[in-house]
Order: structure tokens, then sequence, then C-alpha cells
């Protein structure tokens, strides 16, 4: 498993400082030239090309492709569309039976997105990608887990969280407020309690980890640090240069409070003391990773 880190246009290198794999926004590719450029000119790693929905800027599913090839991507993104199953399993349906076989294979792996408003219409479009032979990676992302899995996870006793891993609950829960405590053990809770790691593996297909509500949440993956590991190919985060844009440095114990702001500037070239910041905030996220 590898973590990918999502950095500024100006502050780019650092994306190389976690590992070989680089998730690749489609929407700023077309936005900025700088950004293109240096994405076409990195000839080694792993490129995944992000659809943009995440930002609400969907690429055509053309863009994508033409983009793909111009930054030499090894994945595609498939569309999707925030919390609903249906629109998702059509938009992804349509994407690949239009280029799968003319533009597609042999050319790039595939990642779905999950989706669903509430928990059966999320695990019934995981289910449905599990199965499509034409799919390489499913995406797991912080946000479409937190509203379908809702109620499931607030009923949950600090004693269930234990048996799932996660050790001093009762100080997580005093440290984060409710909503940051739930997004960041949303995924945990879904990798061991909702995925079949036989089916995984019996139709040959990955996880990938959308996003860091809460980079704290690497921690957890030390407990599916088994056989497991190689279904679940990688977590890609902005989390690190996000926070340290708005001058915040990683709590070792507990990460962040609250997510810092919405969204990465990716205009905002870091000052020197705010790059400092994100440099830590990335060594700290490789010792959670890597414990």
């Amino acid at each position: 498993m590898k973590l990918a880190t999502i950095a500024p246009v100006y502050d780019l290198d650092l994306c190389k400082s976690t590992s070989d794999l680089y998730l690749i926004l489609s929407w700023l590719c077309k936005e900025n030239k700088q950004y293109k450029h240096y994405w076409t000119n990195t000839h080694t790693g792993y490129k995944i090309l992000d659809n943009g929905a995440n930002e609400g800027k969907l690429s055509d599913d053309l863009d994508i492709l033409n983009l793909a090839d111009d930054i030499y991507a090894d994945e595609i993104v498939a569309p999707d569309a925030y919390l609903d199953a249906e629109a998702t399993l059509s938009k992804t349906e349509t994407f690949l039976g239009k280029y799968y076989e003319s533009r597609i294979k042999g050319n790039f792996k595939v990642m779905a997105v999950a989706q669903g408003k509430s928990q059966q219409q999320f695990m019934d479009c995981y289910n449905e990608f599990l199965l499509d032979p034409r799919i390489d990676v499913i995406g797991i992302g912080y946000r479409n887990l937190y509203e379908p899995f809702e109620y499931t996870l607030k009923d949950l006793t600090d004693e269930t969280w234990t048996t799932l891993g996660i050790e001093n609950v009762e100080y997580l829960r005093e440290e984060m407020d409710e909503k940051t405590f739930l997004y960041t053990l949303s995924r945990i809770h879904f990798l061991k309690t909702q995925v079949d790691y036989t089916k995984l593996k019996d139709n040959n297909k990955q996880l990938h980890m959308l996003g860091l509500y809460n980079p704290f949440e690497l921690t957890f993956f030390k407990g599916l640090r088994d056989y497991k590991i190689d279904c679940i190919r990688g977590v890609d985060s902005a989390a690190a240069c996000q926070a340290a844009q708005a001058s915040v440095k990683f709590d070792k114990t507990f990460g962040v409070k609250d997510k810092p702001q919405a969204f990465l500037d990716f205009e905002q070239k870091l000052p020197i003391t705010n790059r400092l910041l994100a440099t830590q905030n990335i060594e700290i996220m490789k010792e959670w990773f890597n414990e």
C-alpha cells in the first residue's frame, strides 16, 4: 500500500516525498498549463488521472481519455456522482460501454468510485463494480461513507470500536468533534466489516482510499497489514499541504480536531514557513503510515 501526496501547483515536488504513486487532477490539468506540463514530463511512477467529481468539476469522458494520453497516465477514474449510486452506475457503464474496447483496454487501468445515499445503495454499487471485469480498482472516498453509514457508525460503542482495533477510543472522542471522529473511523469500519477480501482477490480487484478527512486515519491501517494488504493499493491525500496553508501542524496523538479548510488552494505557493510545516506534516503522515 502506497501513500500519494497532493500538493499545490508551485510545490508539486512534495508529491514525490511519499511514494511513486500520484493522483493527478483532470480539471487542474485543463485550467493550469504548468500543472499539466509538470505531470506530462514526469516519466516515473504510477499516475492516476482523477475525474474531478469530488471538486464538482467532473471532466467530460473524452477530456479524461485525451488528458490520460497527454500525461501518460496509467489509470483513469471513471465518472461518478456524489452519493448517487444510480447515476454513478449509469455514468460508469456509459463510459466503459463506449470507450473500453476502443480507448481503454490495454492502455489504462480503471478505477470506479462506489457511491450511495444509503448503506444498501452504497453496497449495491460497490458489488456491481466488484463483478465488472473491466474495472481494476474500486475507489472508497472518506466523504462517500459518512452519510450512508452514519446511523450505523453513531450506534457503535467504544467497546465495538476497540474490537475493530481502535485504541484509546475515549481519548479520540474527547480530542475530536463527533463529525471528525466518525469521518476518521468510517473507512476502517467499512474495511473490517463490509469487505470480503476473498471476493476481491477472486475478482482481481484492489481498493484505493480517496482522500483523508483526518490523516490520523493512517494509523488504523496497521490492523490490515496482513494477507489483505495487497488488496488495498493506496491512499491519496492533500491533507499535509491543506493543513500547512492554514498554519496547522498535525498532532501526533490525534491528527486534527477538525478539517482545517474545505479544499486545498492549488494556486497558492506555500511561503517558506508554511512549506516547512507541510514537510513536517508529511513526515508525521509517513510515520503513521509505516507504524
